[in-house]
């Protein structure tokens, strides 16, 4: 746990580096472009990432899963390289055709967005692109190489984006180079990603069929399909309310509704840290069935996860006037989607990283299950909910497809590996989590909003931080504290 504990910290500094860039951008776009102009942008991305999902066959998990089988520094892994950008290009030929042939039906979902239905094409090639960065990101994760791939996807990225806004808003570009520009950064991300990887020699475009040959294909090749199906249904419930959104009300709707809910972006950095580092270790340690260590990682997830949740989420809700405050009006019609978003995401966090565990186990199969229910959970209550609540309704649904998936992957686990993350830190968590938000829930309205802002996170800062240093939630962070000579060594 100590290598996940080390490069976990190193990517989550980064990611927070790339949140406050996150939240800059969230606070200059409604300035600087239209609402209708973000929607188009956050539809273009969800669809292209759900599409781009398809196109590798399932590969990303067959390189967390496998690739310890396939490693071998000597023949830079039997041109597993040259292998990802085979299958992945096959699949996108086959995926395109497909979605050319209903483009039609494509167009007229969305005829309620219609500057989303000018870019069909771009966004076909825009999924390729998010395809192949998929792949090779994770395949750089394999190699336990993840920090270069954060910095691209959380910092790189966004600076890129901001640069962008600000061209396009002083209209040295017209809407359709701006488009071309954003699908550009991720083009040139995927090629620093592939520079990355040959400059640590994992590049080859030479496919030892010969030692493939040797693997379980079948097997493999089930496995792929049934996790490529689970990563659209894993997807699908990320984006479908925004989708939907487009479908039921419009590209300005989606761009509020995205602005809003990305504010809870925050709490899910510490997530996606983990989980890069996690997945590997926890595909190994099913590997040679060391049980023990898979479920010390379950717990420990969870109770990181959770504690840092908590503190963001208090955070958040301290500072939600003030945030507001600063964006355009027509944003506040989504402040009840932030409160709702906000606690499916600590939901999320609370249960820790279930999903690796259940998909890096021999029966993986059951997450795919979970998923395929969920996204028809999820669909359903996005048609039942956006049109009567507008975005709010949308917010629901992702509150109740999240909750449910996360129960059911809870109860599963208990049952068929007799694990489950939760004690008695969950509980101290839990409490000091209560206390802190009936305190800023009953800060008066009156307060002024910075006052309002900084007596609400620092009464959650110092909480946390007394709960910390009595009960070790997270013991490296008392272990700093100690060195520093701030709390007495026992």
């Amino acid at each position: 746990m100590g290598e996940i504990k080390k490069q976990s910290i190193n990517n989550t500094l980064l990611s927070y580096i790339g949140a406050g860039l996150g939240f800059v951008i969230i606070y200059i776009q409604p300035h600087l472009i239209s609402s209708t102009d973000i929607g188009l942008i956050r539809l273009l991305y969800s669809f292209s990432w759900l599409v781009g999902i398809v196109m590798p066959f399932g590969m990303s998990s067959v390189t967390i899963r496998y690739f310890p089988k396939i490693k071998n520094d000597e023949n830079k892994h039997n041109g597993f390289f040259a292998l990802l950008l085979l299958l992945s290009t096959a699949g996108a030929f086959i995926i395109a055709l497909l979605m050319y042939a209903n483009t039609s039906f494509f167009i007229s979902y969305y005829q309620r967005s219609p500057e989303f239905s000018k870019y069909f094409n771009e966004a076909i090639v825009y999924a390729y692109i998010l395809s192949l960065i998929s792949v090779y990101s994770v395949f750089s994760s394999s190699l336990m190489k993840t920090t270069f791939t954060v910095f691209l996807t959380d910092i790189f990225t966004r600076v890129g984006q901001l640069v962008l806004v600000v061209i396009y808003h002083y209209q040295l570009i017209n809407q359709q180079a701006f488009v071309f520009g954003y699908i550009g950064i991720f083009l040139l991300q995927l090629i620093l990603l592939i520079t990355y990887l040959i400059s640590h020699k994992a590049v080859s475009f030479k496919i030892k069929f010969s030692f493939y040959k040797t693997l379980n294909l079948k097997e493999i090749s089930f496995f792929a399909l049934l996790m490529m199906l689970t990563a659209f249904a894993s997807l699908g419930i990320k984006f479908i309310d925004q989708l939907m959104v487009g479908h039921f009300l419009n590209e300005k709707l989606v761009g509020v509704y995205a602005t809003c809910v990305m504010m809870c972006a925050v709490m899910e950095i510490p997530f996606n840290s983990l989980e890069r580092i996690a997945l590997p270790k926890i595909s190994h340690a099913w590997h040679i069935n060391d049980v023990k260590e898979v479920e010390k990682i379950y717990e420990m997830s969870s109770r990181y996860l959770f504690f840092i949740g908590s503190i963001l989420f208090c955070f958040l809700w301290a500072s939600i006037d003030l945030i507001f405050m600063f964006l355009p009006q027509e944003y506040h019609a989504g402040k009840m989607a932030f409160y709702v978003v906000s606690f499916s995401s600590l939901f999320n966090l609370l249960t820790g990283v279930n999903s690796s565990v259940i998909m890096m186990s021999h029966k993986y199969f059951a997450a795919s299950v979970f998923l395929l229910v969920l996204i028809v959970v999820s669909f359903v209550a996005n048609n039942l909910l956006i049109e009567p609540l507008g975005i709010t309704g949308a917010a629901l649904a992702t509150l109740i497809a999240i909750g449910a998936f996360n129960f059911l992957k809870y109860v599963y686990i208990l049952i068929r590996f007799k694990m489950q993350p939760f004690s008695k830190h969950t509980f101290y968590i839990f409490c000091c989590l209560v206390v802190s938000l009936v305190f800023i829930l009953l800060l008066p309205n009156s307060l002024n909003v910075f006052l309002k802002t900084f007596l609400g996170c620092a009464f959650t800062g110092i909480a946390f931080g007394l709960l910390n240093i009595r009960f070790a939630i997270i013991d490296e962070v008392n272990k700093v504290f100690k060195r520093f000579g701030l709390m007495k060594r026992h």
